[in-house]
């Protein structure tokens, strides 16, 4: 899917969100690729997730699971990430930062067309459940890149920011504050979907 494709874009996020969390995005998902492979040892295994590796044999990538901050269950692999929290799944692709709707969720999937059938958010409760989903994902990131910059150091991380072939948008020392404020501004788009279709009264 392009990042144009989605006709449920205008109705998920603003333009401007959109565009700031697919920049944050693309470095985050090159920061965990870096810390995967980190001199010191694997940095998302040190952070208390569990790898599922891709068997022998077996096109794909290997995956990454954790726990979201409100006890979902967060999978995290190279093309994206699942969450699954409050009774949805919701896929957030690397490209584009734009959510999908996933019927018959696994986590424990090593290409993309297996993590189960991705479509856009249909209706106003599935809207809100994909928003909800990409503002815990930001939370978990925000949490994420805070224990790093105090646990692992800043220097590894604007390492792996030096490492990218274009300059990161956001400085190493900002990730965690940049990730809050995401998510944020994604629940707040809730509050103005709300506050637009909430019926006229008075005179």
């Amino acid at each position: 899917m392009s990042k144009s494709s989605s006709g449920s874009a205008g109705s998920l996020l603003p333009c401007d969100v959109r565009r700031d969390g697919d920049r944050l995005f693309d470095v985050a998902m090159w920061c965990l690729g870096q810390d995967v492979r980190c001199p010191d040892g694997n940095v998302l295994l040190r952070h208390g997730l569990v790898r599922e590796a891709r068997p022998p044999g077996v096109e794909g990538q290997s995956a990454y699971q954790g726990r979201l901050l409100d006890g979902g269950r967060l999978t995290l692999w190279g093309f994206g990430a699942l969450c699954e929290s409050c009774g949805a799944a919701i896929f957030v692709p690397r490209d584009g930062f734009m959510p999908r709707w996933v019927e018959e969720a696994r986590g424990s999937a090593f290409r993309v067309e297996d993590v189960g059938v991705r479509r856009d958010a249909a209706t106003g409760p599935e809207r809100r459940a994909a928003r909800a989903g990409l503002a815990r994902l930001a939370d978990w990131l925000a949490e994420y890149e805070a224990w790093v910059a105090r646990d692992v150091g800043l220097a590894w991380r604007r390492e792996c920011l030096a490492a990218r072939r274009k300059a990161s948008p956001i400085p190493a020392e900002e990730l965690s504050t940049a990730w809050r404020r995401l998510a944020v501004r994604v629940r707040a788009t809730d509050a103005v979907v709300q506050h637009h279709a909430a019926p006229m009264t008075g005179a």
